[in-house]
């Protein structure tokens, strides 16, 4: 019998490969074989918000294999993850497939990638959990008609291509308001105070003022400081008001989930919440650690529960007992609660096989596939270990002040009586030994006098709340029901990639790209964005998921709101009628120019004030947009406006006709300035003279991609067009033009053109004599010459995540000077301090 099973991976197809056998052919869909087109909505909202799916771009090649190999099947076992997404890639390919088969469709799903577990799925296989697909589909929909919707007025008011997202604004927001609380924090002075006392036997122990008259206490400012200190040092002789000796037991936190391993990785590992999870995609699909194959080191990776199978805890409870003794072991497995919203079906990530341990594992991990592992292995251990006990002491000294009041000050020691759980996750080590101190301590009774030895006062101010971290946000929007485990990741992702957060030694700060288009979508969408609708919008996701609500409904129920709420958007700074009205008039009766191309656009004013008068004569709206449009157009035509009909309009529309007036002229002498530079600029014979340089291939350098010839191109397209170049275009070109000096054809040309149209033009409009091109430096020539005659370099230096490399520094400083570039100031700066680390005077 032939047995098809599709997976999402190629590596999870060969880890999985190797433990089924030669009984099943495995392929790899590489993830979603059909989706949303691009380019287009892809939802007929009018037809129940039905998707309109189309391949994925790499698909077509899998399906045509995944088709023929359908053919020869007598059963399909569908693989994908065990999540909405997974589900939904199941649902797609059966769909896709169907046609080519007559094999019956199995759904298996497994959480961890090992021999049993995969033996047991395939056992237990079922069929395609269409809630999960609905879910799914419906979060998709969802957010597929909000981006396509909302992200054309941020490109019409903010800024081209700047996009917005359902979730991903939701955090946007947090960023934001969190940056303005920063901003608009005011500290407050406040003091603190410690004191220094001796007991009879001479022994010496710290303390800080805890209260006053039995009450929390503020001390604002240095005077009330003083006046407190001398209050209790001409107070009473301090004694001892009680002491208080508690074991404390500390308990295991619970095994990963999705959100609290992407914390714990970004707080401890300094990993992004992406790089967490591709490198626990790594652990999940499977390592080649010596056993006859590649094996999955860790369960599944996306989950937000806490369950832990019963054979896990089992095989974790002896391995402790074995490895670190009875103590160690708890009486009961230990259990941690989930949350409401948790799917309990899930497990909490953890390491398939407890044996394997981070030692053991680390001649087959890359270092960060190591770190990521040793997190998750301490994590589940010591979640299945009995607790630390410590011993807690408490001491209060009370000092009746010569001011009448009641000063109390506390000490506390801790002091650890049995590890439990803190000797797998937690570094003993490199916790305060305060086992001294807590014996001086200990040795305190109730009224037992004590001498004040010293008093310290210490001012601070309060603290603005800090920058989120990607650990403290993932954690704000978990607490605020914001995302899913799936979508964490990619969430932080896309509010860095799109530049509207930025992240500063592990800091997430808004920029101002990001401050505009928060400010814009929270005022004109409020309830769209507010932080609760949006965790509502999830709880409603999870209930199709539960099979409590239809998804066509949920998202009937959605639209009915959001449409009139993106028409508000849209016409929230739409002008006044009167004033629409008021200029449609003005153009009435004016003669417009015939249509005309640019480009490839035709531009028809007559037939553009046509269907926007016909519009506005049916709903009396019109857009900001084409008001504005509306302006220029009475710009443009404005000589043939009767001067009455102009002073008839209000103040304030007249004001604004003058300004756009006024702005029709500036940009009509400057394209006549334009055209006039393009008929003396020998524009043909400039750009003719890089004819036969070889440009250098792209480079990439952070996200900008660099790329000579594509620029190039760009703007000799721009300048035979007739439109001169800009002053920032021409001091572009001037420096390309420096970089491949030896290769034009005609370089003196070339410097005479750049050069004249680089000068300013003299009050009569003559141009001024060209300015000298910047010359070199000549005393960092001699520097850079004195410095290559350096034969030993110092050894590359790393601090954090920089690499400092004096020769290779020196290389890129020499190749850039030689290429006619000006080393900037800094860079200057630092060649003559490394010229003096070489003696080079």
């Amino acid at each position: 019998m032939s047995k098809l099973l599709i997976v999402e991976s190629p590596t999870k197809a060969r880890t999985i490969g190797k433990m089924l056998g030669k009984d099943y052919d495995i392929f790899a869909s590489m993830g979603h074989i059909r989706d949303l087109p691009e380019r287009d909505l892809g939802v007929d909202i009018a037809n129940h918000f039905a998707p309109q799916y189309v391949d994925t771009a790499r698909s077509k090649s899998v399906v045509k294999e995944l088709k023929s190999a359908a053919k020869k099947a007598d059963e399909i076992y569908l693989a994908p993850d065990p999540d909405r997404e997974g589900e939904a890639i199941a649902w797609h390919l059966a769909e896709v497939l169907n046609k080519s088969t007559k094999a019956p469709f199995y759904r298996v799903t497994f959480h961890e990638i090992t021999r049993s577990a995969i033996e047991r799925a395939m056992q237990e296989k079922g069929e395609i959990n269409l809630n999960l697909v609905d879910a799914q589909q419906a979060r998709r929909v969802l957010d597929r008609i909000v981006g396509y919707q909302v992200s054309p007025l941020l490109w019409s008011r903010i800024e081209k291509g700047s996009s917005a997202g359902r979730v991903q604004s939701a955090a946007l927001r947090l960023v934001v308001e969190r940056e303005r609380a920063i901003n608009a924090f005011v500290p407050e002075e406040y003091w603190v105070f410690s004191v220094v006392f001796r007991t009879e036997s001479g022994e010496e122990f710290t303390s800080r003022l805890f209260k006053i008259n039995g009450k929390d206490f503020k001390v604002p400012n240095a005077e009330a400081a003083e006046q407190l200190i001398r209050a209790i040092q001409g107070g009473s002789a301090p004694a001892v008001a009680s002491v208080t000796t508690a074991e404390r037991k500390r308990y295991a936190q619970a095994p990963f989930t999705t959100s609290t391993l992407q914390q714990a990785a970004n707080v401890s590992l300094h990993y992004s919440a992406t790089n967490t999870m591709r490198y626990a995609q790594q652990l999940y699909e499977g390592m080649d650690i010596g056993e006859g194959g590649a094996v999955g080191l860790i369960t599944y990776m996306r989950t937000d529960s806490v369950t832990i199978a019963r054979e896990a805890q089992q095989a974790a409870a002896e391995f402790i007992r074995r490895t670190y003794g009875d103590a160690y072991v708890p009486a009961k497995f230990n259990y941690y609660k989930n949350k409401a919203a948790a799917q309990e079906a899930h497990e909490a990530i953890r390491p398939t096989d407890v044996r394997r341990t981070p030692e053991q594992m680390a001649a087959y991990l890359d270092p960060q596939q190591l770190k990521l592992y040793t997190l998750i292995w301490r994590r589940f251990v010591a979640s299945q270990m009995t607790p630390a006990v410590v011993n807690l002491t408490t001491v209060d000294v009370g000092v009746d002040g010569s001011d009448g009041n009641g000063y109390t000050f506390r000490t506390t020691a801790t002091v650890p009586v049995f590890p439990g759980h803190s000797k797998v996750y937690e570094d003993v080590a490199k916790r305060k030994d305060e086992t001294q101190e807590a014996a001086v301590l200990g040795s305190l009774r109730e009224r037992d006098p004590l001498e004040l030895r010293k008093f310290d006062k210490e001012q601070k101010f309060t603290e603005p709340p800090p920058r989120y971290t990607e650990a403290s946000l993932i954690k704000e929007l978990e607490e605020n029901g914001i995302g899913r485990p799936s979508t964490y990741a990619t969430i932080l992702r896309t509010i860095q990639d799109r530049n509207y957060v930025n992240r500063e030694q592990g800091k997430l700060i808004p920029s101002e790209l990001g401050f505009s288009v928060n400010d814009f979508l929270v005022e004109r969408l409020p309830a769209l964005f507010d932080i609760g609708f949006t965790a509502q919008m999830e709880k409603e996701l999870d209930e199709i998921e539960e099979g409590k609500v239809g998804w066509t409904q949920m998202m009937e129920d959605f639209y009915s709101k959001f449409a009139p709420w993106v028409e508000d958007a849209k016409n929230s700074d739409a002008p006044p009628a009167a004033d629409a009205e008021a200029l449609l008039k003005l153009l009435e009766n004016v003669t417009f120019e015939a249509p005309g191309k640019v480009g490839r656009r035709t531009y028809d004013d007559g037939k553009f004030f046509r269907s926007l008068k016909e519009k506005f004569d049916e709903d009396a709206k019109i857009t900001a947009k084409q008001f504005q449009a509306l302006l220029i157009m009475t710009a443009k035509y404005y000589s043939q406006i009767p001067p009455e009909a102009v002073a008839g309009l209000s103040a304030e529309l007249r004001e604004a006709v003058g300004a756009a007036v006024a702005d029709h002229a500036e940009r009509k002498e400057k394209r006549e300035r334009s055209e006039a530079v393009c008929a003396a600029v020998d524009y043909a014979g400039l750009f003719a003279a890089f004819d036969k340089v070889t440009f250098e291939p792209p480079t990439k350098k952070g996200r900008f991609t660099y790329d000579d010839k594509k620029f190039f191109t760009s703007l000799k397209k721009q300048a035979l067009s007739g439109k001169a170049l800009s002053e920032k275009q021409t001091a572009a070109l001037r420096r390309m033009a420096m970089k491949y000096h030896g290769e034009l054809t005609d370089a003196a040309l070339v410097d005479r053109i750049l050069e004249v149209q680089a000068a300013p033009a003299g009050e009569g409009g003559e141009t001024a004599a060209p300015a000298a091109p910047a010359a070199p430096n000549p005393e960092v020539t001699r520097l850079l010459e004195e410095l290559g005659k350096v034969t030993e370099w110092a050894e590359p230096v790393k601090k954090g995540r920089f690499t400092y490399d004096d020769k290779v520094f020196y290389e890129s400083l020499a190749k850039q000077h030689a290429s006619g570039k000006i080393l900037s100031e800094r860079q200057q700066a630092a060649l003559i301090k490394m010229a003096g680390k070489y003696g080079v005077k």
